[in-house]
């Protein structure tokens, strides 16, 4: 344990040194996102809200703070690769990772997490929230019940649910670095597979909203990732078993 806290001080102080350049493209993400938010909440609502529901505030500042909150979440995610190299560099010395990935390696596979995370928002927001708002409508709607929805609670619930599934697209991407990293051997992964699964579905109960089908959404995706995940890993070690033999 002492190990763990002392290598989390080292990537802490590293980061440190980089608070500058992180905090400059998260405040950069937040201001500029901040002011084209009006259309994109407008075009929200075009999009997701089912026909026959509205959307009121039931707070004065309720709208100011929701558009803070997701100035807030898009500059975070635009500093967060910046994070995660800063880390990488830390842990390569530190922990002397058997397998250092070329700088071009890297750039392919920053690009294909970058990729990935927009078709997992693309996959939540054009398809699958649109199915799970219009279901929620209905199953409401049947009971007499006229839908209402808090524009904070609405939009919130998008982000949470196209934020989780964009991740879930990311995981494959996770297990190949640790994996060729040599960070996790890909028997550990396969070994705690069950114990993984049942982490994701706690994860999902606790963001998103009390039912059943809002957190069987998020789960399966992320169970889905990880095995393919786990298959790219695979490939990924046969192959470079392979080169080095070769070698």
């Amino acid at each position: 344990m002492a190990g763990i806290f002392e290598e989390l001080g080292y990537i802490t102080e590293a980061i440190k040194k980089k608070l500058i350049l992180i905090f400059a493209v998260m405040l950069a993400g937040f201001f500029v996102s901040f002011q084209l938010l009006d259309p994109v909440l407008e075009k929200m609502k075009q999009d997701l809200l089912p026909e026959g529901a509205t959307l009121i505030y039931i707070s004065p500042v309720e709208v100011i703070m929701l558009k803070l909150k997701i100035a807030l979440v898009i500059g975070v995610i635009l500093a967060v690769p910046l994070v995660c190299y800063y880390v990488y560099k830390t842990l390569k010395v530190r922990l002397g990772i058997k397998n250092p990935m070329k700088k071009s390696h890297l750039i392919l596979l920053l690009g294909s997490a970058v990729s990935l995370f927009i078709i997992g928002v693309s996959y939540s927001y054009f398809l699958m929230l649109r199915f799970v708002l219009k279901y929620l409508y209905y199953m409401s709607s049947a009971t007499g019940v006229v839908a209402t929805y808090s524009i904070y609670e609405f939009v919130s619930f998008v982000i949470i649910i196209t934020l989780i599934l964009g991740i879930a697209f990311e995981v494959p991407i996770f297990i190949v670095f640790a994996v060729h990293s040599g960070l996790v051997p890909i028997a550990t992964l396969k070994e705690y597979r069950r114990y993984i699964y049942v982490l994701m579905f706690v994860l999902a109960a606790f963001f998103t909203p009390p039912d059943v089908v809002s957190q069987l959404i998020v789960a399966f995706p992320l169970v889905i990732f990880y095995e393919i995940g786990l298959l790219a890993a695979r490939f990924v070690d046969r192959k470079r078993s392979v080169s080095v033999q070769a070698s």
